[in-house]
């Protein structure tokens, strides 16, 4: 005959087993949840610029659309820097100005003395980037020819912002041994200009561009326009690139139209991310596009029918099905 004491302790075993056997079983089923998640990766560019808040946007809506996906933003050098770590595998998708796609995919400009990077595929067109080429109010520096012989912010080493600068001042006669070339990025460039240690800043940002809003509201800056003739001729030569307008007022003291040049900014990942992930990525970001209009105005330009415009790199099969459902590509 069992005892109650006995049958207590019975009781009390059971117990002690069944809360072990719970968490066991708790812990083992975040584990397999843990390892089944997939960590994604997106490269963006420097903190003071808009793409910053634009790869947070679509890692966001991956993380809430995409199932056992966790997506992370991640701050960089830009388009060159990122090139390379899509090359390396280190980055899964990374936002890239097309002319620094075209030269990587091509081997060409800054990429030429290194392998081309044929894995690049293209995601998606994101919204145009104006090139802006600013001084404070005094300066002396009427239009960009005169900026031979002066200090230039000219965007971080190797980026995309640098490899425009590079080639826009070509076409105005003016190479980098015409002046004293300073690679920094945006925020560095704008704080070097309010400190007068460099007379001009080169930019590639979208608009308005919050390094920017926050330099004209302190300080008096004129922008310099781009030549009409001139922009026709880098046009001809670089068919990536577009005559856009800044409209006056966009920025505290801009009272004129801004004419200036620009691009596309694009997506882009690996050849060898898989044709589902890709496709449940484009799916989750044009079904969910109101959430990134909310972030910034400048995103408000990301829609279904422009996003395969100037795509400048093969298509990742995963995107090229999402958007021949929607009927924008064969």
């Amino acid at each position: 005959m069992i005892t109650a004491a006995r049958r207590k302790k019975n009781q009390i075993k059971s117990l002690v087993i069944l809360t072990c056997f719970t968490v066991a079983l708790i812990a083992f089923s975040a584990g397999v949840s843990s390892a089944s998640t997939q960590r994604l990766v997106i490269g963006t560019a420097s903190t003071g610029g808009t793409w910053y808040p634009l790869g947070g946007g679509i890692a966001k809506i991956i993380n809430k659309h995409v199932p056992n996906v966790d997506a992370t933003a991640q701050p960089s050098g830009a388009s060159i820097e990122n090139i390379r770590a899509i090359g390396d595998k280190k980055m899964d998708f990374a936002l890239l100005m097309p002319d620094a796609a075209f030269f990587g995919f091509k081997g060409a400009e800054t990429f030429k003395a290194k392998r081309p990077h044929e894995e690049l595929r293209g995601v998606f067109s994101t919204y145009p980037i104006e090139q802006q080429i600013f001084v404070l109010a005094d300066s002396p520096v009427k239009r960009i020819q005169d900026l031979k012989g002066k200090k230039i912010g000219l965007g971080a080493p190797g980026s995309g912002t640098e490899v425009m600068s590079r080639l826009i001042l070509a076409e105005y006669g003016i190479e980098y041994k015409d002046i004293t070339p300073q690679f920094l990025h945006h925020p560095e460039t704008v704080s070097a200009l309010k400190d007068k240690t460099i007379e001009a800043g080169m930019t590639l940002l979208g608009t308005p561009a919050p390094a920017l809003m926050e330099l004209t509201t302190t300080h008096k800056v004129r922008f310099l326009d781009q030549d009409p003739k001139i922009a026709d001729k880098i046009i001809e030569k670089y068919p990536f690139y577009f005559k856009s307008i800044i409209p006056g007022n966009t920025y505290k003291g801009q009272e004129k139209d801004y004419h200036t040049l620009s691009y596309v900014g694009i997506l882009a990942t690996h050849k060898d991310l898989p044709e589902k992930l890709v496709y449940d990525v484009v799916k989750a970001v044009f079904e969910n596009i109101g959430e990134l209009h909310q972030i910034h105005v400048a995103f408000k330009q990301i829609v279904l029918k422009d996003a395969v415009k100037g795509m400048p790199i093969p298509w990742h099969p995963g995107a090229h099905k999402y958007f021949k459902e929607k009927g924008l590509l064969k």
